[in-house]
């Protein structure tokens, strides 16, 4: 497990990476979560000798992201899923449109016939078991629900993975988490505010879709090969 940390962007290796990945930012200036969520998985693709025709990988949870089209150009099938128009990201990164037209999503030229976009709950994916070579989630998993709901879409991204497979889980984590932040805080300032703050806020789940280190853990070890 790998916390992102600012003195990584000095690293030349992750600059590069996120240059090719990002080339209209400067990536040393810019140092910035995503950026580093993506050069960090394509790094390990790269190192884990993934980038190939004969690797099938599956994204949960992937938006638009730019990574599934820069492995299409790389690897033999890229199949990206989400609850595309459809949840609270529907207008911000899983767009419907993604469905029907991710040229339009793309940032750079990619190889089409290697990008399937299909509309799936993480919690549930629609495939056989042993499906595929690299399964991956970039911070996705915090937003699907509370722990069991994490936890189930964790055993999910193990089911479909083929065994000697590699699969990458990056989530957003409260290192520090000040009292102020807990559930029963964010749920009384929404009684509080007749549900104009918090909006989202349970006695049970934080407004924020951050996992706490022990769920981060519970999720990572629940992605087990079947």
């Amino acid at each position: 497990m790998k916390l992102c940390d600012v003195g990584d962007f000095a690293d030349p290796e992750l600059l590069a990476m996120i240059r090719e990945l990002i080339p209209e930012r400067d990536a040393r200036a810019h140092a910035e979560r995503n950026a580093w969520e993506l050069a960090m998985l394509a790094l390990f693709l790269r190192d884990a000798g993934r980038l190939h025709e004969r690797t099938e990988a599956l994204a949960v949870g992937a938006g638009d992201e730019r990574i599934v089209f820069w492995l299409a150009n790389r690897i033999g099938r890229v199949v990206a899923t989400d609850i595309y128009g459809a949840g609270t990201f529907a207008g911000r990164e899983a767009f419907a449109s993604m469905l029907t037209e991710p040229r339009a999503h793309a940032p750079f030229p990619y190889r089409e016939d290697r990008l399937e976009v299909r509309y799936m709950d993480g919690r549930e994916l629609e495939f056989p078991d042993s499906s595929f070579d690299v399964v991956f989630s970039v911070s996705s998993i915090e937003h699907f629900g509370g722990p069991a709901d994490i936890a189930r879409a964790a055993r999910e991204l193990g089911r479909v993975l083929r065994p000697g497979g590699h699969a990458v889980v990056l989530t957003e984590c409260f290192v520090h988490r000040h009292p102020l932040s807990a559930a029963p805080v964010d749920f009384a300032l929404r009684l509080a505010s007749l549900g104009r703050l918090r909006r989202r806020a349970t006695p049970r789940r934080r407004r924020a879709s951050t996992c706490s280190p022990r769920e981060s853990s519970s999720a990572t070890s629940s992605v087990r090969p079947v």
